[in-house]
C-alpha cells in the first residue's frame, strides 16, 4: 500500500471540485422541474399532455380545457392543465367499494 503525499493546496483543489461537482448533481433535478405559472404554447401543451394539437383545438373550441387567448394563439397554464388532468381522473374499482361501503354505514345508522 503507498501513501501519497499531497499539499494543502491541492486538497484544496479537490474538496473544491468534489463540492461544486456535487451542488451540480443536486441542481440539475430541480432544473427540470417547470413553474406552475409558466405559459406553454400549443406545442408545448400538446407534447405535455401528450394529446395531438388538433385535440387541444377541439378542446378549446368546445371550451372542455382552460386556456388563454392572446392574438390567435392559444396558451395554456401549467397549472391548468394539471388541475384539468386531475379533475378528469377515474375512481379506481377498490375506490369505488371503499365510497360504497362508507355511504352504506352512514346509510345504516339513520
Amino acid at each position: 500500500m503507498q501513501i501519497t503525499v499531497i499539499s494543502i493546496t491541492d486538497l484544496a483543489e479537490i474538496i473544491k471540485a468534489n463540492v461544486r461537482e456535487a451542488l451540480a448533481e443536486q441542481a440539475a433535478p430541480q432544473s427540470r422541474q417547470h413553474a406552475a405559472h409558466e405559459y406553454l404554447n400549443m406545442a408545448e401543451a400538446s407534447k405535455y399532455l401528450q394529446l395531438p394539437q388538433n385535440t387541444l383545438y377541439v378542446f378549446c373550441h368546445e371550451r372542455r380545457i382552460p386556456y388563454s387567448k392572446r392574438g390567435k394563439r392559444n396558451y395554456f397554464l401549467r397549472a391548468d392543465l394539471d388541475e384539468w388532468m386531475a379533475s378528469n381522473r377515474k375512481q379506481s374499482v377498490k375506490e369505488i367499494e371503499v365510497a360504497a361501503m362508507a355511504q352504506l354505514r352512514k346509510g345504516g345508522k339513520k
